[in-house]
């Protein structure tokens, strides 16, 4: 049996490598990636037997701690839950592996190669736990081992996802496995299931004899006999072959098993098509990162610090309002005057706010040009933020406007270098009619832009 303290190997490890990454160096993208790709595959080859909950918690507490705060000691605020953090990029979270349901699902793949395997391992285990009994009328008992006890746990959820292909009926409960509806009969028939004598009977014992081999503790009469003859009527062409019972996985077209498809499916968040344009877009991995806090509402604000207990002035570094994501991006003068720009090169209408900006601003484009006027409008929100802070923590003079809308296009065109060929010259095109027209606005004011530009 698996104790904790065999886990703590694995601990270690962590650790070790997260001393090794040299983390302070690493943008919140680069942490992803690791995350990813490392950290939550090390402890992968003994997540096919059960993980302890506290276990799971030490784990997602050093990769919630990485994430977060980098190799750093001082304490960093935690934007979102970490249950956020671990949802599917299309259902709206960063897409970091939840251990504790990728946990499930392996096991689950156990008892998928259980029931349709032949090998030496299943038939260890059909002879010392099955038996005679299909795996539905199994249940833990003390003294199994902690493998098995893992399995039991998650059977409910496996077979809930699937149905059994009939072959002779001896592996299959007549009353509460799937096998002829995508749902048992004790779910169709309940009032049924409740007075039946033999609830566990299988499939082979229920057709064994004609008429079908079930007894109830009372005479069926009304709408219980109308229901029995529905179920007579069900397995009336059902004719029983001479092989064995098969478990199809109803996530898949073919019916085999995937980790993956389980894995989302406990997750049970419908995806939605707005969560993914962000993470479609080709820029750096940490400005995905960015525009995802923006669109959660997290990012670190003066109006979400105070919720936080921050006590500092809640005013705009740049105007006398309040700071929060609308005002600082989208309301604020320095911003107005950035999407002011952008409607004069463009007549793109300017977005109101963050969920505005993803979904409905550019309704009508094709998705090619969509996505390379969010690219733009990403740089823009990253050179706001960035001038923003230079502000707060630097102590810097708030610079002109067309020190704004340049650090923008200067990122733009920075991140072309991620662009495929062809689309490079369209989105230099685009940052040269910016900065023209920008200059345009102060020239015809009579400033002199040319003293404005300094970056």
């Amino acid at each position: 049996k698996l104790m904790n303290k065999d886990w703590k190997h694995v601990e270690e490890r962590f650790q070790k490598r997260l001393s090794g990454w040299r983390s302070k160096m690493l943008s919140v993208g680069g942490r992803l990636v690791l995350i990813n790709s490392v950290l939550s595959s090390l402890p992968m080859f003994m997540m096919s037997f059960e993980i302890p909950r506290g276990i799971l918690k030490k784990l997602d507490y050093f990769r919630s701690r990485f994430f977060w705060q980098s190799d750093e000691h001082k304490k960093k605020y935690r934007l979102t839950k970490w249950e956020v953090v671990c949802t599917p990029k299309d259902q709206g979270g960063l897409g970091v592996l939840n251990l504790g349901v990728h946990n499930k699902c392996l096991l689950s793949k156990w008892l998928f190669k259980l029931i349709n395997g032949d090998g030496v391992w299943q038939k260890l285990l059909k002879n010392k736990y099955l038996r005679d009994k299909t795996l539905t009328q199994v249940q833990y008992m003390p003294g199994d081992s902690q493998f098995w006890a893992g399995l039991m746990k998650v059977k409910g959820e496996f077979l809930s996802m699937g149905r059994f292909d009939l072959g002779d009926g001896s592996q299959v409960c007549f009353w509460e496995d799937s096998w002829i509806t995508p749902r048992p009969f004790k779910t169709l028939f309940p009032s049924l299931y409740n007075i039946v004598r033999k609830k566990s009977a299988s499939v082979r014992t229920v057709l064994s004899t004609t008429p079908l081999n079930v007894a109830f503790r009372r005479s069926l009469m009304g709408v219980n006999l109308q229901a029995w003859h529905n179920v007579v009527a069900m397995v009336a062409d059902v004719h029983l072959r001479n092989q064995r019972d098969r478990f199809v996985w109803g996530l898949h077209q073919k019916g085999l098993f995937s980790v993956n498809s389980m894995y989302r499916a406990l997750l049970g968040v419908q995806a939605l098509p707005y969560n993914t344009l962000i993470w479609k877009l080709k820029l750096p991995l940490k400005i995905k990162v960015f525009m995802w806090y923006l669109y959660k509402g997290v990012i670190l604000t003066k109006d979400n610090l105070a919720r936080r207990q921050w006590q500092g002035d809640r005013k705009c570094c740049f105007c006398s309002t309040n700071e929060t994501i609308q005002h600082l991006l989208f309301d604020c003068h320095y911003a107005k005057f950035m999407w002011r720009i952008v409607l004069i090169s463009f007549n793109l209408k300017p977005p109101t706010s963050v969920h505005n900006l993803f979904t409905g601003w550019l309704e009508g484009l094709n998705r090619k040009r969509k996505s390379q006027i969010l690219v733009g409008a990403s740089a823009i929100c990253w050179a706001l933020w960035l001038t923003r802070n230079d502000v707060v923590f630097d102590k810097a003079i708030a610079p002109s406007y067309l020190q704004v809308i340049f650090k923008g296009m200067y990122w733009t065109r920075y991140w072309t270098l991620l662009q495929k060929e062809e689309d490079r010259h369209f989105m230099k095109a685009g940052c040269r009619i910016i900065e023209t027209a920008a200059m345009e606005v102060f020239a015809r004011h009579g400033w002199r832009f040319s003293n404005r530009i300094a970056l």
